[in-house]
């Protein structure tokens, strides 16, 4: 008795009846393991996984082709040669035409060489006008004042004086022109809002710069304006 409840809890809930009948039926066997594989009955269905029972899945038949429209390109055949055959393969470019920029720098360059640039600079404030004269590369050749001309104290910051800044300016660039067998230009650059800024240019509207409004190249405004910036300064009491 003990040896069947011994057996009996080795297999589940769900077996122990069949196990009882059967055990009832055959005779007691050498181990309980053993018993228990003969009650498992064995597969007899044919696995899949051998060698012998793998199949292969057909291969798709591929579909039957559609004709091409008549706005679509079949890339599978390429199109044939034209009857007349290709035309001939042109020649490469020279240097010159591939990149027509090429040329330009060394005209330019050219240009530059042949020319000879003055820069006049005028600086009015509310004290004083300040005209200079100066090489393109900054070097100084003239420059001239309110004071330098003759006006005194508050004088020098009047239309007088800049305009007499502005003659003197002329003539001193006319005589650095004479000297040049070079083409020359000139640049006008002012700074400030002063009353010499009015008189340059009307002096060179007048028949005092009628030799110079030709060489005038450009002109330029080069006045800082304060946007933020440093505290102001005092406003003078009077």
């Amino acid at each position: 008795m003990l040896q069947r409840v011994w057996r009996s809890s080795l297999l589940s809930a769900a077996t122990r009846p069949s196990f009882v009948r059967l055990y009832a039926q055959q005779p007691p066997l050498g181990s309980a393991v053993s018993f228990i594989d003969n009650l498992i009955p064995e597969d007899t269905t044919p696995s899949s996984d051998t060698p012998a029972e793998r199949t292969t899945p057909p291969s798709p038949t591929p579909a039957p082709k559609e004709p091409a429209a008549s706005g679509e390109v079949d890339l599978t055949h390429p199109p044939s040669p034209p009857k007349d055959g290709y035309p001939p393969r042109q020649p490469p470019p020279q240097p010159s035409e591939q990149n027509p920029m090429k040329a330009q720098p060394t005209s330019q360059l050219s240009e530059k060489l042949a020319t000879k640039e003055y820069v006049l600079h005028c600086k009015s404030s509310r004290n004083n006008t300040i005209a200079t004269l100066t090489h393109e590369n900054g070097k100084t050749l003239a420059w001239f004042s309110g004071g330098s001309c003759g006006f005194k104290k508050g004088n020098r910051s009047s239309y007088e004086a800049g305009y007499q800044c502005a003659v003197r300016s002329f003539e001193a660039l006319q005589q650095h022109a004479a000297q040049q067998t070079k083409q020359v230009e000139l640049k006008l650059i002012f700074k400030g809002f002063g009353q010499g800024r009015d008189a340059l240019h009307r002096a060179l509207m007048t028949t005092e710069g009628e030799a110079i409004r030709p060489l005038v190249s450009y002109i330029v405004d080069r006045t800082p304006i304060k946007i933020g910036g440093t505290r102001a300064k005092k406003a003078r009491r009077l």
